[in-house]
């Protein structure tokens, strides 16, 4: 069971982690009902929710309608916070590190993102602890940055190297805000 089972349907978890992690990306309500993978009635019912609700905006093109998060929502930060823990940011990076996840001692988002502070340009900052080069991860990062529309930057450190103390960039990286990736990670290795 993942995490958000307990909340949230299939298709609401993948609505959540395509629109929560960055309110200015619009979506068309074919591309979300695609993404959602739920028949179009239940997918356009789930739509028609949100939007009634506030968690969805919705901005008319012509005769298209173009559907974003709200982050005026009173609840936005928390579920985007989820949303990227999860099936926004988390799910998809682990899904392409699994191939060397028992290498991997520690993963995390660090960063603009970690801290709540990103833009829709800013990168996906990424420590990777353990056994790894960027030969190991580049192609599979590839192919989520391609997925999730961000650039991932990697930040990849040998055990011992992670364990010094007088290092400044790595102690600014341990003591600054950071989104977990080893639960995902180990779910999606199974």
């Amino acid at each position: 069971m993942q995490p958000l089972d307990v909340l949230m349907s299939p298709a609401e978890q993948r609505l959540a982690g395509a629109v929560l992690p960055d309110p200015s990306r619009e979506f068309g309500t074919v591309e979300l009902l695609d993404r959602m993978g739920s028949s179009r009635s239940a997918g356009s019912a789930l739509l028609k929710r949100w939007v009634a609700g506030g968690l969805l905006r919705e901005r008319r093109v012509g005769n298209q309608r173009r559907l974003s998060a709200n982050p005026d929502f009173l609840l936005y930060p928390e579920l985007r916070r989820m949303a990227l823990k999860t099936v926004g940011l988390a799910q998809p990076l682990a899904r392409a590190l699994a191939p060397v996840a028992a290498r991997i001692q520690q993963a995390c988002i660090v960063g603009s993102i970690a801290a709540g502070t990103d833009q829709s340009t800013s990168d996906v900052d990424l420590v990777l602890v353990g056994d790894l080069t960027l030969f190991d991860v580049s192609p599979a990062l590839d192919a989520a940055q391609a997925e999730l529309g961000r650039h991932i930057h990697a930040n990849l450190y040998a055990p011992d190297e992670w364990a010094r103390e007088t290092d400044p960039v790595i102690q600014a990286l341990r003591q600054g805000p950071c989104l977990d990736l080893m639960e995902a990670l180990r779910a999606e290795a199974r």
